[in-house]
């Protein structure tokens, strides 16, 4: 059939620019997996190193025309690397968390066998007496189990004579079941009973929160926990608890949309930043953006950034289209110049004529910026015989698979959508004079 047609239009230029954009936006994902990893300290060079070799080949999808396969497998890779950064900032976050209990529990311990040896009146070297202070007041230190064993070493029974009533006391309740035990056993007698679930769940948010945070913005929360841990277990500090849990929570949810908006901002970037983009300004802004910077400034920014984006990939693949259409019909004998691009994107269509065909030509129509177009054969005058017209028609019903087959050389693509037959409507007639008058613009543009 090659009456009137809608037909859309894919150029292989456009597909390579769709391609090249997802590798721009690989390489910003990989920048932010680095980025996230180094902070929590759950990446090594040898896993950088595999990715960057993993990026080094689906690069090759594209010199090698793998253009399907490039278009699947990197949001596949982006999607993964956006999932593994979560699952080491958890792992991260948890191993925070579980440093934090450790040393909740070194405190205890501490504190008891401070206790334990000054009731035995045992005296300390003043760096292991000042080690073991440093640990009971909550001070986190990396030897802190070497330091407890040394203390727990000078608990060595001594003569319970040299000892007051109230001293022998206090020593049999510090040292109950102690006899043949060590001291891991001791250290785990000594520390709190059942851990506190609140303590433990803000553990988590302080941890969580200080993958997003910088140091100084968790001052607050961490000097909050530590005065409410120094009170007596009861109502007022499990309000208190609760109280900083919820401040907790609301710190969190602002600080991941702002690090996800920012995040977007960044995967934005790369493509402004490629062809010619009026988009310098953005840049700028993008690049200003902080942690003081509002969600909802940031979110105006990602909409101005996207439409942008937008409009320029629609102007350049428009143009890439326009070109491609035309070029493969002055191949076919009909008369097209420069000019004729420009009246197109002008008056939103054109026509091509043909001098083997004197009164007759094709029309294209429509926006190329959406892809899709209107090609049908006109009349140029109303004074013909109208008898041809089915013929031309058959002819360009011909001329138009060889359009076809001459995009698909080049790797572009012309699919037909929806088309009627020969002959199923009167062809359409351009008014006397509208085709020069076209014709006449597109030279004057040329010149």
């Amino acid at each position: 059939m090659s009456g009137p047609k809608v037909v859309r239009i894919v150029t292989r230029e456009e597909i390579i620019a769709i391609c090249e954009g997802h590798l721009r936006r690989l390489d910003q994902a990989i920048e932010a997996w680095v980025t996230s990893g180094k902070r929590v300290q759950e990446l090594s060079d040898d896993e950088i190193a595999a990715t960057m070799k993993r990026r080094r080949q689906l690069g090759t999808l594209l010199a090698q025309d793998a253009f399907m396969d490039l278009q699947k497998q990197v949001p596949d890779e982006i999607a993964f690397l956006s999932a593994d950064a979560g699952r080491r900032r958890q792992i991260a976050v948890d191993k925070i968390a579980q440093a934090k209990k450790c040393q909740r529990q070194g405190r205890d311990s501490a504190t008891a066998l401070i206790t334990a040896l000054k009731v035995r009146g045992i005296a300390l070297p003043s760096e292991l007496e000042s080690s073991l202070n440093a640990i009971a007041s909550g001070t986190e230190l990396q030897n802190a189990d070497a330091t407890l064993a040394r203390g727990f070493a000078l608990l060595a029974p001594q003569d319970a004579t040299e000892l007051s009533g109230a001293q022998r006391t206090a020593v049999s309740s510090l040292m109950t079941g102690m006899e043949g035990q060590d001291f891991t056993a001791w250290k785990l007698a000594h520390t709190s009973g059942a851990p506190n679930p609140r303590i433990e769940r803000i553990d988590h948010q302080i941890a969580e929160l200080g993958t997003i945070l910088e140091a100084d913005r968790m001052t607050e929360f961490v000097s909050r926990l530590r005065t409410i841990e120094t009170m007596e277990s009861g109502s007022q500090q499990k309000l208190l608890l609760d109280s900083l849990i919820l401040d907790l929570a609301a710190a969190l949810e602002a600080a991941r949309e702002h690090e996800a908006a920012m995040s977007e901002l960044l995967a934005l970037a790369p493509d402004l930043r490629a062809g010619e983009l009026p988009a310098m300004t953005l840049l700028e802004r993008i690049n200003n953006c902080s942690s003081s910077t509002t969600l909802s400034a940031m979110t105006e920014l990602i909409d101005e950034c996207k439409t942008c984006i937008v409009l320029a990939q629609q102007s350049r693949e428009a143009e890439l289209r326009r070109d491609v259409i035309l070029q493969g019909l002055a191949k076919l004998g009909y008369e097209v110049n420069e000019g004729m691009k420009t009246a197109w994107a002008r008056d939103g269509q054109v026509i091509a004529k043909k001098p083997s065909l004197p009164g007759y030509g094709v029309e294209i129509g429509g926006q190329a910026q959406s892809g899709r177009l209107q090609i049908r054969s006109v009349a140029l005058t109303n004074n013909r015989d109208t008898s041809r017209d089915k013929d031309v028609e058959t002819i360009w019903c011909g001329e138009f698979s060889k359009l076809q087959e001459l995009l698909a050389e080049n790797g572009d693509n012309l699919i037909i959508e929806r088309a009627l037959g020969i002959g199923a409507v009167p062809l359409k007639v351009i008014a006397d004079g509208i085709a020069d008058t076209q014709a006449v613009r597109s030279s004057r543009t040329l010149n």
